[in-house]
């Protein structure tokens, strides 16, 4: 599936940013989970607004550390019944706080 998007961490510590593919284009929101108790549970909840401008959560992301070091967040959500896992990884020459959405294979 050709998935393209971007999220900015914003002053609060949380995400805004879009993702899109050939069947939806949505602006989402990632702010601090209130319910995670334990360490497994989501570091974030996405959201985003129904078409009569309703916060709906749609997904979750996970904070994690590459072997080689590097921070990344891996996304999972769910759009107009499509699953999509995505890893938000800082690129090289990208703006502090700046993370392109790549989709994983399989």
């Amino acid at each position: 599936m050709a998935i393209d998007g971007k999220i900015t961490r914003t002053d609060d510590d949380a995400f805004t940013g879009w993702i899109a593919s050939l069947t939806f284009d949505v602006d989402i929101v990632l702010t601090k989970n209130p319910h995670k108790k334990k360490e497994t549970h989501p570091d974030f909840e996405i959201t985003t607004r129904t078409p009569r401008n309703r916060l709906i959560r749609i997904g979750s992301a996970w904070e994690q550390t590459s072997q080689a070091g590097n921070d990344y967040l891996s996304l999972a959500f769910d759009v107009n019944g499509t699953k999509v896992r995505v890893n938000a990884l800082q690129g090289e020459g990208s703006d502090d706080g700046e993370y392109r959405l790549v989709p994983l294979a399989g």
